[in-house]
């Protein structure tokens, strides 16, 4: 109809029609609505890149930067908070820092609770959460969206006791809490193992009539089950209207944490008989939950029904929880002759499995030959020295502990930059990508700590870090 009319190259039609192709998935139509205007102003920049971030691609949201820049168009708080949210993903902390730098210079942010939201998510996402709760103790206005981000990004680091403090305060003022809050809560009791603050939630929303979609429902799963009720997280699943693969996982591993193999696979079985196609995530349930119960024929059975029935690629994960479920038996040779078949280069999830086959067992010689593996593998290299530390303590060879036990006196092993960073809601390692692929072309400089943060002391008054 735009086309038809005459409208696509319109200043106020053209971003809605990109907004709507990138509502809909079809970023290659809001690309060509995007190329074909040749006098783009910032709010149709700003609309493409949202689409490429509801997608999750952030190298393309920078690399419209660049080109922005070069068309000296003026940034917006709609575009620099499209770019916040990128650098939250890339976990682009520094970047994230001197776009807020940027913010303040130019008084963005003000009452613009979207740019507020942005900025905080991102401090979060990248472990920063002395900045996002000095941000968010600043905002004035806070909504709904705003809590969640704050209690969601205290929850996804760890900090379930600070997360469900900031959710009774949250409780206190004229505001619903919406499913992203209860989400984030739940997932904050999970870490607490708190079933009495996990049950509370779950009365509130009962009680305030506060409708329930599939993420909650799974959310009640996982809580209830982490939280020690697998009774509790029954319940809720046979309460579910309409269960999809995900929730399936969810009851699977459920079983599978508390030692109930044998429900799992009728779990599983089940999945199946009512047409749920299992994917990746839910073959690592099930060969999990056959390894917490030394049932190795099983896994065997349900690993090559994954590869052969649903042609799934076997992940880290699959292999390290075969290696697991060998070790268990006491298969560790067969564990070593399942290594070696690997399609892919065995991590350290793998090799850690192994190592911890060999204590119980206590295969010491072949405990060196994998810590020698794992080592150049593992972020916290600590962890290994301690494990092998052990095996040899338990073969009663002393003077080995006492040379490993000086090693870890003399170095600090667990520095800063080794420590991982994860991205919990999904549940793996997020590396950070390399700036300089990003930034060198994009902004034309290398941004460094001190350059982000001398910005930042400037516009915001921080102390001297």
């Amino acid at each position: 109809m735009a086309v038809k009319f005459g409208l696509e190259g319109d200043p106020y039609v053209a971003p809605a029609l990109g907004k709507m192709y990138g509502q809909l998935g079809s970023l290659k139509d809001a690309r060509k609505v995007f190329e074909g205007f040749p006098e783009r102003n910032s709010v149709l920049w700003g609309t493409m890149m949202e689409g490429y971030l509801k997608f999750s691609e952030e190298l393309e949201v920078f690399e419209l930067f660049r080109r922005m820049k070069e068309s000296v168009v003026e940034l917006d708080a709609f575009t620099v908070g499209g770019l916040v949210r990128a650098c939250g993903m890339v976990l682009a902390d520094n970047e994230g820092k001197m776009f807020h730098g940027l913010c303040i210079k130019k008084n963005f942010i003000g009452s613009n609770v979207y740019l507020q939201t942005s900025l905080i998510d991102m401090y979060l996402k990248c472990g920063l959460l002395d900045f996002g709760m000095k941000l968010f103790q600043e905002t004035g206005e806070r909504d709904v969206a705003l809590w969640s981000s704050m209690i969601s990004g205290l929850a996804k680091n760890g900090k379930g006791l600070e997360a469900i403090a900031l959710f009774r305060q949250m409780l206190q003022q004229p505001l619903t809490p919406n499913s992203a809050t209860l989400d984030s809560i739940l997932l904050a009791c999970s870490l607490r193992g708190s079933l009495k603050q996990g049950k509370s939630v779950h009365g509130y929303m009962m009680r305030k009539g506060i409708d329930v979609d599939d993420v909650n429902y799974t959310a009640f799963i996982d809580m209830y089950a982490k939280c020690g009720s697998v009774a509790m997280a029954q319940k809720v699943f046979a309460q579910m209207p309409l269960k999809n693969v995900v929730s399936w996982t969810a009851m699977i591993n459920a079983f599978g944490i508390h030692g109930l193999c044998s429900e799992a696979l009728a779990c599983f079985d089940q999945m199946r008989s009512e047409n749920q196609v299992p994917n990746s995530i839910t073959f690592v349930s099930v060969l999990s939950a056959c390894s917490h119960s030394g049932k190795a024929e099983e896994g065997w059975k349900y690993f090559k029904e994954m590869t052969q029935d649903y042609g799934i690629v076997p992940t880290q994960e699959h292999y390290a929880c075969m290696v697991d479920l060998l070790g268990r038996a006491g298969k560790i040779d067969e564990a070593l002759s399942f290594i070696d078949g690997m399609h892919i280069e065995p991590g350290a999830s793998v090799w850690g499995a192994l190592l911890d086959a060999c204590r119980t067992h206590r295969r010491v010689e072949l405990a060196e030959t994998v810590a020698e593996k794992l080592l150049p593998l593992e972020v916290n290299k600590a962890s290994v020295y301690v494990l092998l530390s052990n095996i040899y303590a338990d073969a009663g060879r002393w003077e080995s502990v006492k040379k490993i036990r000086e090693k870890l006196a003399r170095v600090d092993f667990i520095s800063m930059s080794d420590l991982p960073r994860l991205k919990l809601g999904r549940g793996g390692k997020q590396q950070r990508r390399n700036r300089d692929t990003i930034l060198v072309p994009l902004l034309g400089i290398t941004i460094t700590k001190n350059s982000s943060e001398l910005l930042l002391k400037y516009c915001w008054g921080l102390p001297d870090c």
